[in-house]
C-alpha cells in the first residue's frame, strides 16, 4: 500500500501479512536481537552537542587551541554512533494539524509554530537515515550468507528487514528546504542573524543606540546639577522606561525652574515628582523607536517567508508524519502484543480459527486475575459452523464476542493472545457480521424477535464466502419450535454462501445439529459443582443449568424447589445426568493431570538415578585412574634403574639393536599397564563413543608389539590412526604392505603402525591365536618390571671404572629429553640449563633438545648458544635420524666435579 493511501486495517490477507512482517522486525529491533550499530547525524543532538560546548568555552578561563576538524568529525561520529534499535521518533510530538489550522485561516506561523516543524523534519531525516540503516544491515547479511554459504535452508541466516525500510524509505526531505529551516534558529531560538543579514544589522543597530543612549544617561546623572534635581527620597530607581523612553526622576519644584531639561512623560500620584526624559537622548531614543519598527518588519518579513515555504511543502511534510505515525503504530503493535502475552498467528484465506488457550482481550487489558483460557477450532476440515452451548453467565457470549476481536486483530496486525510456543491460526475474514444484544424499541415498533429478524435479513444480505457471522440466541424471542425453524434455515443458507459461522443456543434441536450435518461442530461451557468454569470443552453439548443458575443468584429458595417440581421427569432426569456426567469428567481430568505429574517425576527419577550410577562409574574409573598412576610412578623409577643396567650391557659389548630393543620393551610395558588400568569391563567402549578428546585412550600399535603375530582375515582390529575412525573397530578383509580394514562400512587401506589388538576386556576380542601370543609377550615384559622391582632393595655393586668411563645413557629417553617446542629462546634457555644441572646430579653424559623445525629460528638460536657455553658442554650435533634427526639436538656434557 502506498503510505498516502495505507489504513490501518488491512483490506486484503497480503496486507496482514506486511503488517505482521513489520511487528515481527519491530519486535527484533526492540528486543535488541541486532547486533548492529547505525550512526545517526542528528541535527537536534548536533545542536546541544555545540550548545554544551559554547557553555564549557564561556566558563573555561583559559583559552585553549581547538581541535582539528578531523578530530571533531570523529568525536561527532562516535558520539551519535547508536544501536539499531526501533526508530528515533519515541518522546516527540507529531501533531502537525493544529499548525496547518493556523495556516489555512490565513494567518502567519511564529516562532513556536516553526520550531515544531523543524522538529519534526529533524526527527524524519532521522528516521531516514535509520531506514538506510536497515538496508545496510541486510546487505551486510547478504554478504556473510554468501560468504559462509547457504545456510538459510537450516533456518540459521537472519531474515532480512523488509517492510520497515519500505516505509522509512516513504520520507521525503527537500535539501533546500531542511536547510533553510534548520538554518532560521540560533541556539536560543531566535531567527539567525547569520541566515537572515538584515536582521543582524538592525540588531546590532539597535543595541548600538540602546547603549549609546544609556551612556548617555549615566552621563547626565554624573553631573552635579543633576544630582541636585533627582527626586531620590522615595528610594526608586534612577531610571525608568515609560512607553519606551528612558526617563529619570526630577523634584517637580525643580523642574518648574528649569524646563527646558527635558520632557515629562508621567508624575507620581503625589505630584512631587516627574518622570522626564533628557533633552540628549530625545533624538537618539527617537531613532532607537524606528529601528526596532523596521527590526520587527523584518522579523514579521522572515516569518511570512518561512510560513510561504511550509505551505509549499505541505504534502511533504503530512507525508512523513503519516510514516512517523504508521512506525509508531507498529511499535504500539508490539508493545499492546506484549501485555496481552500474544503471538502472531499463521493467517490465510481458508475461514479457519484454531487457537490454544484463547483468552479474552479485555479482560487480560482489565488486569483480572485467573482469566481462563479456552480452545477454540472453526473451518477445520468440513467444520464451517461452532455451536456454542452452556450455562447461562457461563461465558458463550465471550467467546462469540472472543472470535470477532480475533478477527479484527489480525485485519489490525495485533498479536493475539494464545498458549506460548503453541501455532495459532486466525484467517482474513471479510466482513465481521454481528448479531448480539437486543434491538428492542417502543418508537420504531420493534419487539425481541423482530429486531433480531432484522439484523439477520441485513446479515443475509451483507454476507458471502470469508463472511464471520457471530450470532447470539438466535431464534430466541418467539415460539421455540418456530424459533428453531428459523435459526436451523438461517444457519444452512449462510454456510451455503460459503461463511463461518459461531452461534450460542438453549435449544437442543440446535444442540444436535452437529450429530446430523458434518458443517457443525459443538462445544460446551464447562458446568462443575453448581458453578461455572468459564472454560469451553470442545465436542461436549452443554446443559443450560438454569436452575443451579438461578439458585447462585440467590433466588428464593422455595421459587426454585417449585420450579424443579414443576420439571418433567425426564428432563430432570437427564440434567441430574448431564451433572453427573460433568462432575465425573472432571474427576477423570484431575486424576489424569496427577497421573501426567506422577510420570513426570518417574522420569525425572530415572533420570537422577542414571546420572548417580555414571557418577559412581566415573569414581571408580578416577580409582583406577589412580592405582595406574602410582604404578606408573613405579616404573618410572625402573625406568632409571634399567639406563644403567642397559648403559652398562653397552659397555660390555651389547650391540645397539639389543639396547633399543630392550628401552622399547620397558615403554610398551607401561603404555600396557596404563591401558590395563583404564580397561574396566564396558568403560572402553563408552568412552570411545562419547568420548570427545580421543588422546585420553592410549592403543598400542601393533608394530610396536615385539613377538606378536600378524592379523589375519577376520580379525578384529581398532584404529589408532589420529582421525574420524580414532578408537573405531574393524574387520581385516584383504592381506598385504597395508591391509584393506573395513570400519563402519567403509573400506580403509591401514599399515600396522595405523591398528592396534583390541584389549582383552575392551570393546572386542581377537583370534584366539592372537590373544594368546599378545597376552603371554605381555606377561614376560611384565615379568621383567617385577624382577627389577624385587632388585631395587638390593645393593648394586657395580665397577667404578666401566661407571666412570659409561656415565648414564647414551640412547634418548623421556627423562633425559628437554622440550622446547612452544617456548621462546630465552624460556628454553632456562630449561637446558635446569637439565644440565639435574644431569650432573644423575651422572648422564648425554641430554637431547626437542626443538622442532618450525621456522628453525629456535634451532639456530639455541645451537648458537650451544657453541658459546663452556661450563656444560662438551659438544653438540644434530640427533641420529632414529632419535628425530634434525627436530633434536644431541648434547655431551662434561663431567662436573661436584665435591
Amino acid at each position: 500500500d502506498d503510505v498516502d493511501s495505507m489504513s490501518l486495517t488491512a483490506t486484503s490477507v497480503e496486507g496482514v501479512h506486511r503488517r505482521y512482517t513489520a511487528v515481527r522486525e519491530m519486535e527484533r529491533l526492540m528486543d535488541g536481537r541486532v547486533s548492529d550499530n547505525w550512526v545517526i547525524y542528528s541535527r537536534l543532538q548536533q545542536k546541544q552537542e555545540q550548545q554544551q560546548q559554547r557553555r564549557s568555552q564561556q566558563k573555561s578561563t583559559q583559552q585553549k587551541r581547538p581541535p582539528s576538524p578531523s578530530n571533531n568529525q570523529n568525536k561527532n561520529r562516535q558520539l551519535y554512533r547508536k544501536p539499531l534499535m526501533g526508530p528515533p521518533i519515541e518522546n516527540h510530538s507529531f501533531d502537525i494539524q493544529p499548525i496547518f489550522d493556523i495556516i489555512d485561516e490565513g494567518k502567519v506561523l511564529d516562532g513556536p509554530e516553526i520550531l515544531d516543524v523543524t522538529t519534526m523534519l529533524e526527527i524524519a531525516v532521522d528516521v531516514s537515515d535509520w531506514g538506510k540503516a536497515l538496508e545496510q544491515y541486510n546487505e551486510e547479511m547478504d554478504d556473510q550468507n554468501n560468504s559462509n554459504g547457504n545456510g538459510d535452508d537450516l533456518g540459521l541466516q537472519p531474515k532480512p528487514f523488509i517492510e520497515l525500510p519500505k516505509l522509512a524509505s516513504s520520507i521525503q526531505i527537500d535539501p533546500d528546504f531542511l536547510s533553510l529551516l534548520t538554518d532560521a534558529f540560533d541556539d536560543e531560538g531566535k531567527l539567525s542573524s547569520t541566515t537572515f543579514p538584515s536582521l543582524g544589522r538592525l540588531r546590532s543597530k539597535v543595541r548600538t543606540l540602546k547603549r549609546d543612549i544609556l551612556s548617555t544617561v549615566d552621563s547626565i546623572l554624573s553631573l552635579s546639577s543633576t544630582k541636585e534635581r533627582l527626586a531620590v527620597e522615595s528610594g526608586g530607581a534612577l531610571t525608568m522606561e515609560i512607553n519606551g523612553r528612558l526617563v529619570i526622576p526630577i523634584s517637580q519644584d525643580k523642574y518648574s525652574q528649569n524646563s527646558m531639561m527635558g520632557i515629562v512623560h508621567d508624575a507620581s500620584r503625589s505630584g512631587k515628582t516627574a518622570y522626564v526624559e533628557p533633552t540628549e537622548i530625545v533624538g537618539p531614543t527617537n531613532e532607537l523607536r524606528q529601528a526596532e519598527g523596521e527590526l520587527r518588519a523584518e522579523e514579521a518579513r522572515v516569518w511570512r517567508e518561512l510560513t510561504e515555504s511550509i505551505i509549499r511543502h505541505r504534502k511533504e511534510l503530512e507525508r512523513n508524519v503519516k510514516v512517523i505515525g504508521h512506525l509508531d503504530v507498529v511499535m504500539g503493535r508490539v508493545r499492546l502484543g506484549r501485555k496481552l502475552e500474544g503471538c502472531v498467528p499463521e493467517v490465510g484465506e481458508e475461514g479457519v480459527v484454531s487457537v490454544k488457550e484463547a483468552r479474552h482481550p479485555i479482560l487480560l487489558l482489565r488486569e483480572l486475575e485467573g482469566v481462563v483460557g479456552s480452545d477454540v477450532e472453526l473451518g477445520k476440515d468440513r467444520n464451517q459452523g461452532l455451536i456454542l452451548t452452556g450455562p447461562n453467565s457461563g461465558g458463550k457470549t465471550v467467546i462469540l464476542k472472543l472470535l470477532g476481536l480475533y478477527a479484527f486483530m489480525v485485519r489490525d496486525g495485533i498479536p493475539i493472545p494464545s498458549k506460548p510456543n503453541e501455532p495459532a491460526r486466525v484467517d482474513f475474514f471479510t466482513p465481521v457480521l454481528a448479531d448480539i444484544g437486543d434491538l428492542q424499541s417502543t418508537e420504531q415498533d420493534l419487539s425481541t424477535f423482530s429486531g433480531h429478524m432484522l439484523v439477520c435479513r441485513e446479515v443475509l444480505n451483507n454476507a458471502g464466502e470469508n463472511a464471520l457471522v457471530l450470532m447470539d440466541e438466535l431464534g430466541s424471542g418467539t415460539d421455540p419450535n418456530q424459533g428453531v425453524a428459523i435459526a436451523r434455515a438461517l444457519l444452512e443458507a449462510l454456510l451455503d454462501r460459503g461463511c463461518r459461522v459461531a452461534i450460542t443456543t438453549h435449544y437442543l434441536e440446535l444442540k444436535q445439529l452437529a450429530s446430523t450435518d458434518d458443517r457443525f461442530a459443538v462445544a460446551g461451557m464447562q458446568f462443575v459443582g453448581g458453578r461455572p468454569t468459564y472454560k469451553l470443552i470442545p465436542g461436549m453439548i452443554g446443559e443450560s443449568f438454569a436452575l443451579a443458575v438461578a439458585e447462585r443468584l440467590k433466588l428464593p429458595q422455595s421459587v426454585i424447589e417449585r420450579a424443579n417440581e414443576l420439571l418433567d421427569t425426564e428432563t430432570r432426569k437427564m440434567g441430574e445426568l448431564i451433572r453427573d456426567l460433568e462432575d465425573q469428567k472432571l474427576l477423570v481430568e484431575q486424576k489424569a493431570e496427577e497421573f501426567k505429574k506422577k510420570e513426570i517425576e518417574m522420569l525425572e527419577l530415572k533420570a537422577e538415578m542414571k546420572k548417580e550410577k555414571e557418577r559412581l562409574e566415573q569414581k571408580q574409573l578416577n580409582a583406577r585412574r589412580e592405582e595406574a598412576r602410582k604404578f606408573a610412578a613405579k616404573l618410572e623409577e625402573k625406568e632409571k634403574l634399567l639406563e644403567d643396567i642397559l648403559e652398562k650391557l653397552k659397555g660390555q659389548g651389547a650391540s645397539k639393536k639389543v639396547v633399543a630393543d630392550s628401552w622399547n620393551d620397558i615403554r610398551i610395558v607401561k603404555r600396557d599397564v596404563l591401558n590395563e588400568a583404564e580397561n574396566i569391563p564396558g568403560v572402553l567402549q563408552r568412552m570411545l563413543q562419547q568420548s570427545g578428546n580421543q588422546g585420553e585412550i592410549e592403543l598400542i600399535p601393533i608394530s610396536e608389539i615385539k613377538g606378536s603375530p600378524k592379523p589375519n582375515v577376520g580379525d578384529k582390529v581398532l584404529v589408532c590412526k589420529k582421525g574420524s575412525f580414532y578408537g573405531k573397530e574393524g574387520i581385516v578383509d584383504e592381506l598385504g604392505k597395508k591391509l584393506q580394514v573395513t570400519v563402519g562400512g567403509f573400506p580403509v587401506r591401514l599399515s600396522l603402525k595405523e591398528i592396534a589388538f583390541p584389549p582383552e576386556n575392551g570393546a572386542g576380542s581377537t583370534t584366539k591365536q592372537s590373544a594368546q601370543a599378545y597376552n603371554q609377550n605381555m606377561s614376560k615384559m611384565a615379568r621383567r618390571a617385577m624382577e627389577l622391582d624385587s632388585d631395587a632393595d638390593a645393593p648394586a655393586e657395580v665397577n667404578s671404572s666401566l661407571a666412570e668411563s659409561n656415565r648414564g645413557t647414551t640412547m634418548k629417553t623421556n627423562a633425559n629429553t628437554v622440550n622446547c617446542i612452544g617456548c621462546t629462546f630465552e624460556e628454553s634457555k632456562r630449561k637446558c640449563l635446569d637439565m644440565f644441572s639435574r644431569a650432573t646430579v644423575n651422572n648422564w653424559s648425554v641430554i637431547f633438545i626437542l626443538h622442532g623445525h618450525g621456522t628453525g629460528v629456535l634451532k639456530q638460536k639455541i645451537r648458537a648458544w650451544l657453541g658459546s657455553e663452556r661450563q656444560f658442554v662438551k659438544k653438540f650435533r644434530a640427533a641420529d635420524q632414529a632419535d628425530g634427526g634434525e627436530a633434536l639436538t644431541r648434547v655431551e656434557l662434561k663431567k662436573q666435579n661436584l665435591f
